[in-house]
């Protein structure tokens, strides 16, 4: 067969033409065109439908139909189907399906889905969306060239990186503030849902507070660029807290700029660390355990060893009077200080924590009586 036959699934219109791409360091070509919808037939053998392939096949003992497939990715939400349906919408399909000469998919079973899905929901742009852009293999294609072009778009990354959360967030939200732009206006514009718009909005309003409260600080824009995604979680999780109690928002910014917490875990339960006195009181000691001291109160667990702030005090108190009389000695004037400095402090916070807990059991115990 001769690679200048145009395959008979691409449209005569607009005239398809022989382009030569290079698919895991091979030469091949092939045609460049539009398909109709409906001669395209989903690839029953893709990987990521495997175990519904093989389902089909023990129970019906065939391979499952293009609309089995169909329905099947519909119901994968991690296919992200309806979200990319919406971009199809907004942006039509960017990147041209791969198809070998018959029709079959090789690259494009997410965007085929997704066309056919915004097909059914919106009538009106049918005829615009029946015909998909694709690259047509040859007819002499054989099937070594096929496992290529299935392995360079599978297998081996274009190295395209997403820009970051935090700098899709401040394009968004400097369209909302510098030019006024209201949320179906960025919606259309950032083809996203209205409430992920208003979320950007509302995360980067409390981000702004953070900066303005460290003086747009180098450091305070690397922290929130870092961490917007702990941000988003605050606001999720207790921002009316958060705008109810100025000094829970200032301990939080100051917490943020400190490196205070280690992982999302740890932001998203700070609400109830505020809520509970004993708590709050444990998370504010400058231990690096404090915040997971506090999340293990709240949920009414008891302290692991490592936690066991009585069990440390003891050992230290078992070491220090191990000391011998010269090496007490020995030790200087800057040291006994800090010594004496950190004591001061845990005797301090100990004293405070034991006396919140016994205000909340007096608290409860009246509760109780009176009830």
């Amino acid at each position: 067969m001769s690679n200048n036959k145009i395959p008979a699934v691409l449209n005569e219109k607009p005239e398809p033409k022989l382009e030569l791409r290079v698919f895991h360091k091979t030469n091949m070509p092939g045609w460049s065109g539009y398909v109709k919808i409906d001669k395209i037939s989903g690839w029953a053998e893709n990987r990521r439908i495997e175990l519904f392939r093989r389902k089909c096949e023990i129970q019906f003992g065939r391979l499952p139909t293009n609309d089995e497939i169909y329905n099947f990715m519909l119901g994968e939400q991690d296919l992200y189907i309806r979200e990319l349906s919406r971009s199809i919408l907004n942006n039509r399909i960017r990147v041209p399906i791969i198809l070998d000469a018959s029709g079959n998919l090789l690259d494009g079973n997410r965007r085929y889905v997704a066309t056919r899905y915004a097909m059914e929901h919106n009538p009106d742009v049918v005829d615009e969306l029946a015909n998909i852009p694709a690259w047509v293999m040859t007819e002499d294609a054989t099937t070594e060239h096929k496992h290529k072009v299935l392995v360079e778009c599978n297998f081996i990354s274009d190295w395209k990186q997403e820009w970051p959360p935090y700098i899709r967030a401040t394009t968004v939200y400097e369209d909302h503030i510098d030019n006024d732009m209201k949320l179906d206006q960025l919606a259309e514009r950032y083809a996203l849902k209205k409430t992920e718009i208003r979320t950007m909005i509302k995360v980067m309003d409390l981000i702004q507070e953070f900066l303005n409260y460290h003086n747009h600080s180098d450091e305070g824009f690397m922290v929130a660029y870092e961490h917007y995604h702990w941000f988003e979680e605050a606001h999720n999780k207790f921002r009316a807290k958060l705008d109810s109690d100025p000094d829970f928002k200032e301990q939080f910014f100051d917490w943020m700029m400190q490196g205070k917490f280690r992982n999302m875990k740890q932001v998203s339960r700070l609400g109830e660390i505020r809520d509970n006195e004993e708590a709050w009181a444990i998370i504010r000691s400058d231990s690096p355990d404090a915040v997971e001291a506090a999340i293990h109160i709240v949920q009414g667990e008891k302290l692991p060893s490592i936690l066991d702030g009585e069990k440390k005090i003891k050992r230290l108190v078992k070491r220090l009077e191990r000391l011998t009389e010269q090496e007490i000695a020995s030790i200087g004037p800057g040291t006994l200080a800090d010594l004496e400095l950190i004591l001061a402090e845990i005797i301090a916070m100990a004293r405070a924590a034991r006396q919140a807990k016994k205000e909340k059991s007096n608290e409860s115990k009246h509760k109780a009586t009176s009830g």
